[in-house]
């Protein structure tokens, strides 16, 4: 057997050259110093390139027109969890449960419309695309962890519906990030545990690259 040419593996569908994130998962991480790519795949087989664009940024410049042409891969992955808890929603007081239920099923609404348009956005650039969900927090308070887990699983269930209606695969990244050591803080990751979604994020992505057609959930 002929082993395959540089220019043929690199030209391969699975060969992530250009990951473009919609979302902002890596805004608040402190990834070290230098490149990006480098602390999220050390030493990889085939050079790659790593485009953040925040939410804003697609939204604003019209869906596709954001997402650089040369794109090869696309990673959906919002920091949910980091902004509800800086948003002040679950500090808030409710009279009722019903409430406090009608507080974050509005904030879920606003949510899913945003996520379902860098959906729209992805599926336009008609690449291999996952969707992650939502990282949860890592609370040492029992009763704050109970509370933000609840509200972290509606916005997640418009992420599982979002997705699984535009037959994209998904990150499962609350069975992903189990462990102490995969946090920084109570709501951030750590570099640790940044590596460890990317590890499953990668290869999520050539396995659908490879065998697209279905919705898949990895962890």
């Amino acid at each position: 057997m002929i082993p395959n040419s540089l220019e043929e593996e690199q030209s391969s569908p699975d060969v992530i050259r250009h990951l473009v994130l919609l979302g902002d998962a890596l805004q608040n991480i402190d990834l070290g110093k230098g490149q990006a790519e480098d602390a999220l795949v050390p030493r990889p087989r085939n050079p790659w390139k790593l485009t953040v664009l925040q939410p804003p940024e697609v939204l604003r410049q019209g869906r596709v027109r954001a997402i650089p042409a040369e794109v090869s891969h696309i990673g959906i992955c919002v920091d949910g969890g980091w902004a509800i808890e800086t948003s002040g929603l679950l500090q808030g007081s409710a009279r009722t449960i019903r409430e406090a239920l009608d507080v974050l099923a509005r904030a879920a609404d606003e949510f899913e419309n945003m996520f379902a348009r860098l959906i729209g956005a992805a599926v336009d650039a008609g690449v291999p695309t996952i969707v992650c969900t939502l990282v949860p927090a890592r609370h040492t308070d029992p009763s704050q962890q109970r509370v933000a887990a609840t509200a972290l699983a509606i916005f997640n269930d418009r992420i599982l519906r979002r997705a699984i209606a535009a037959q994209l695969s998904i990150v499962e990244l609350r069975l992903v990030c189990d462990e102490d050591s995969d946090y920084a803080s109570e709501t951030l990751l750590s570099h640790a545990g940044v590596r460890k979604v990317a590890n499953v994020a990668r290869s999520a992505l050539y396995d659908i690259s490879r065998n697209p057609g279905r919705t898949r959930v990895y962890f």
